[in-house]
């Protein structure tokens, strides 16, 4: 329809495909693994072991489910070389999967510099979350808690996928109690 009224017959479908959108996060990477590097991660079905790199590793290809409102447990296994060194520790996730880890709540679990194998440590999944999938950065630095970007001197970054999926309702009735006894009852 033009601006004076005139109405023409429609005409041939046609169809549009526009790419995904293509979110790209900033760089970290160790400078150097020829001292200590990032062994073992596992966190849900996550359970990769890996091999000396070139301070990053792109490992988008290893997934897990995470549950908004669930309580999670990562474990990272460092590997040293030879001298074993303090290690800073961070675990960084896109919540809002906007391409970054600087929002509240994006910095997960931190762990201050040690000598402790594996570091453990435990995060909820925050209801804001966004369904889907996300980038989960994993960090090992010599000596100091890492920030989730940049390069430095000593230690590695690797990344993973992270499928964030909305809270599944506790619809089991609790169990009743049994074989319960009582002693010495008073008034």
């Amino acid at each position: 329809k033009d601006a004076a009224g005139n109405e023409s017959a429609a005409s041939s479908v046609v169809n549009v495909t526009t790419p995904g959108v293509v979110i790209t996060y900033c760089a970290s990477k160790g400078n150097s693994v020829a001292d200590e590097y990032i062994q073992r991660v596992q966190l849900g079905s996550i359970d990769n072991t890996s091999a000396a790199s070139s301070g990053y590793t792109d490992h988008t290809s290893i997934s897990t489910n995470l549950e908004k409102g669930k309580s999670n447990t990562i474990t990272i296994t460092p590997k040293w070389v030879g001298t074993v060194y303090n290690e800073g520790y961070g675990v960084f996730i896109d919540y809002n999967q906007d391409g970054d880890f600087a929002d509240a709540g994006e910095t997960v679990w931190t762990k201050s510099a040690s000598k402790t194998t594996p570091v453990s440590g435990s995060f909820t999944v925050p209801n804001s979350a966004l369904d889907g999938e996300t980038r989960m950065r994993v960090i090992l630095r010599y000596n100091t808690i890492p920030s989730s970007c940049g390069s430095y001197d000593y230690g590695e970054t690797e990344d993973y996928t992270v499928n964030i999926t909305a809270a599944v309702a506790d619809t089991q009735a609790p169990t009743a109690p049994s074989s319960l006894a009582s002693s010495n009852v008073a008034q």
